[in-house]
């Protein structure tokens, strides 16, 4: 059986290599990671290294009781993972398989439907239409009727938009399947989502340490949910996926949320002036209030992105089957950064 493998954009190194330029003037436009480095990861992770040659603590408690503190829940409410990526995989495992059925939205992460392929599930894909990619509510709830698992991205990636909280509601309440809401970006929204896994048996809510708490290089992320339906979902996870370093870091950005906070703050500031431009080279840009923009470029959307790699900026394409050919994917990085980005348009555009 072929199952469908997640496409990565090249490396830095490679990047650089093919234009011919120093890797560090290359910057990524398509990772969705914040600009700034964690200098204060730096002592700990010293730290951490010197206890390499031992194996992590499996249980990850640490970790655990940082992520319940955050969140007002108790530890037994946590799943730790190797980012919200592992997680998805562990889901798919948990829950599904080659008699269960699967729904979510269209276009979105492409790791759900990748993930629905490795169990053998057919994931049913409820899709949102151009040219805004309004979220088609109502035709979720149909769909999320007869499903044994659905996958909510809030916000989605890589439209940005939004399932408003009381239709998310509705969503949970039409099915008897599990509900997992994929919250990467939601720390750019202030949405917590506590209150909905104390209220739902049948809800998962993933988070990341990838986004506004800038550690995607330490891969880390948790599940959060009902003790029983955490307790299932435990039993799968690996006893020893997030290294040691990363646990500890993880554990310290939790106990810290302000430092995520002022990222959010810095990068809201920096999507709108970034949002301003892209408006004014002709682009329609998305409404969005995450780490990221869509916009509506046009045919030359390949083209311009080809132009862009050329020059050490990489931004996101998509495939022609996903209905955003004509669209590219901008990541909001550093006020530097983003003025490089636009004025290397202003070179390239036809």
């Amino acid at each position: 059986m072929s199952v469908p493998r997640y496409k990565w954009q090249p490396t830095t190194a490679e990047i650089a290599a093919a234009a011919g330029i120093d890797p560090s003037e290359v910057v990524r436009f398509d990772h969705n990671t914040t600009p700034w480095p964690t200098e204060w990861t730096v002592e700990l992770a010293a730290a951490a290294a010197r206890n390499l040659n031992e194996y992590p603590g499996a249980s990850y408690f640490g970790l655990r009781r940082a992520a319940a503190a955050r969140h007002g829940l108790e530890p037994e409410q946590i799943v730790p993972g190797a980012g919200a990526d592992e997680l998805i995989l562990l889901a798919a495992r948990a829950f599904l398989g080659p008699s269960k059925r699967a729904v979510t939205m269209a276009p979105t992460y492409p790791l759900y439907n990748i993930a629905c392929a490795q169990v053998g599930t057919q994931l049913r894909n409820v899709d949102a239409q151009p040219p805004d990619f309004v979220p088609p509510v109502a035709e979720l709830i149909d769909a999320a009727r007869d499903a044994d698992l659905v996958w909510l991205c809030v916000p989605n990636n890589p439209t940005a938009t939004e399932i408003a909280r009381t239709d998310v509601d509705a969503i949970i309440a039409a099915t008897d399947g599990i509900v997992i809401i994929d919250a990467a970006y939601a720390e750019f929204t202030g949405d917590d989502w506590a209150e909905e896994v104390n209220r739902y048996s049948n809800l998962l809510v993933f988070r990341t340490m990838s986004k506004a708490f800038a550690l995607a290089g330490a891969r880390v992320g948790y599940a959060m949910g009902h003790p029983s339906l955490i307790d299932k979902f435990d039993g799968l996870r690996p006893p020893g996926s997030i290294a040691t370093p990363s646990a500890d870091l993880a554990e310290a950005a939790l106990g810290r949320v302000d430092r995520a906070e002022h990222v959010a703050a810095a990068l809201a500031e920096g999507r709108r002036s970034l949002a301003g431009s892209l408006t004014d080279l002709g682009f329609r840009v998305l409404d969005s209030r995450v780490n990221f923009l869509l916009c509506e470029v046009g045919s030359h959307a390949k083209e311009t992105a080809a132009d862009l790699r050329g020059r050490g900026l990489v931004v996101r394409t998509f495939p022609d089957e996903t209905g955003l050919s004509d669209y590219l994917r901008f990541t909001v990085r550093s006020e530097e950064q983003n003025n490089r980005l636009t004025t290397t348009l202003k070179e390239v555009l036809p």
